[in-house]
C-alpha cells in the first residue's frame, strides 16, 4: 500500500466517522426537539421526524455535485460517480436491508403487512419517480433534467400527503426541564457542524482515491460507505421502535425515508450534475425497481 493510498483510506475513515457520529446525533436530537416543539401534532411530528432523519444523506450528494466550485480538484466524471453512488447507496440500504428487516420483525409479508393501502397508493409513484430518474440519465438535455427534477419533487410531496397519523400513538409527554432542552439544542447544533464537516473530509478522501484508482471503484465505495454512515440513524430508530412495539411509527420512519431517498436526492443530481448514468448506475436502479414492484405485489395480496 502506497503512502498516498494509506492517507486516502485514513481520510475516508475519518470522514465516515464524522458523518456517522453527526448523523446519529443529529437525528436523535432532532427527533427529541421535534417531539418537544410539535407535541400534540402527531402527523406534523412524523413528517418533521422523517425529514430530520433524511437530511444528512441528502447533504453528501449535494456537496459532491457542488464540490467543483468549492476548492476540490477533480474531474466532473469523478463528481458524478461519487454523487450518484451516494444517491443510490441510501435507498439500496433501505430497500435491501431495513425494509426486509422490518417485514421479518412484523410478520410474514403476505399475511401481516401493515399499511397495505398506503403501499398500494405510494409505491407506483415511487416506481415512476425512479424510472424517470433512470430514463433522464440516458439523455443530455438540461431542460428535460429540470423538468424531471420538478416531477420528482411533486412525487415527494405526494408521498408526504400519503402519511397518516395513528390515533393509537400517544402524544409525546411535555419536556418540563429547560436544561434538557438547552442540552439537546446544543447537541443538535454540534451535530449540524459534524454533518457538514464530515462530507467535506469524506469527499476529499474519495476524490484523492479517484485520482489514484480511476474507474468504478469510487462509485461502489461511495455507495457502500455513505449508506452505512447516513442510514445508521434510520436503522437505530427502526430497531428501537420495533422493540417498543410501535409498528406504525417504525413503518412511517422507514417508508418515509424510502420515499425521500427515491425523489429528493435524484432531483438534486438532475439539477446539479450532468446526470449521465452508466450501466452500473442503471443496474442498481433496476434492482431497486424490482424490490418496489415485489413490495407492491405483496401489498395487493392483502385487502
Amino acid at each position: 500500500m502506497t503512502t498516498g493510498t494509506g492517507s486516502d483510506i485514513l481520510t475516508l475513515l475519518v470522514g465516515f466517522s464524522l458523518i456517522l457520529t453527526g448523523s446519529v446525533l443529529f437525528s436523535r436530537t432532532a427527533e427529541h426537539l421535534v417531539e418537544t416543539l410539535f407535541r400534540g401534532h402527531p402527523l406534523g411530528m412524523r413528517v418533521l421526524g422523517i425529514l430530520s432523519l433524511s437530511l444528512p444523506e441528502a447533504l453528501l450528494p449535494l456537496m459532491a455535485f457542488w464540490s467543483t466550485q468549492k476548492g476540490f480538484s477533480h474531474s466532473q466524471d469523478a463528481s458524478l460517480e461519487i454523487g450518484v453512488g451516494a444517491i443510490l447507496g441510501a435507498p439500496s440500504f433501505l430497500l435491501l436491508l431495513l425494509w426486509p428487516f422490518y417485514l421479518f420483525r412484523t410478520g410474514r409479508p403476505g399475511k401481516n403487512l401493515p399499511q397495505s393501502a398506503q403501499l398500494r397508493r405510494e409505491i407506483p409513484a415511487l416506481v415512476v419517480a425512479l424510472a424517470i430518474a433512470l430514463l433522464a440519465g440516458m439523455t443530455h438535455s438540461g431542460p428535460l433534467h429540470l423538468a424531471a427534477a420538478a416531477v420528482l419533487l411533486l412525487l415527494f410531496l405526494f408521498s408526504l400527503s400519503a402519511l397518516r397519523s395513528d390515533p393509537a400513538d400517544p402524544p409525546a409527554p411535555p419536556v418540563s426541564n429547560p436544561s434538557r432542552l438547552f442540552l439537546e439544542t446544543a447537541l443538535f447544533l454540534g451535530a449540524s457542524v459534524l454533518i457538514v464537516a464530515g462530507p467535506r473530509v469524506f469527499l476529499a478522501g474519495l476524490f484523492d482515491w479517484q485520482n489514484i484508482h480511476p474507474g468504478p471503484a469510487p462509485f461502489w465505495v461511495s455507495m457502500v460507505l455513505s449508506a452505512l454512515a447516513t442510514e445508521s440513524p434510520e436503522a437505530l430508530a427502526l430497531f428501537f421502535l420495533l422493540q417498543k412495539g410501535e409498528r406504525n411509527h417504525a413503518f412511517q420512519i422507514v417508508w418515509g425515508a424510502i420515499g425521500f431517498q427515491l425523489t429528493i436526492p435524484p432531483a438534486i443530481g438532475l439539477v446539479l450534475s450532468p446526470w449521465n448514468l452508466t450501466l452500473r448506475h442503471d443496474a442498481m436502479g433496476f434492482v431497486l425497481l424490482a424490490v418496489l414492484v415485489v413490495s407492491w405485489g405483496t401489498a395487493r395480496q392483502k385487502p
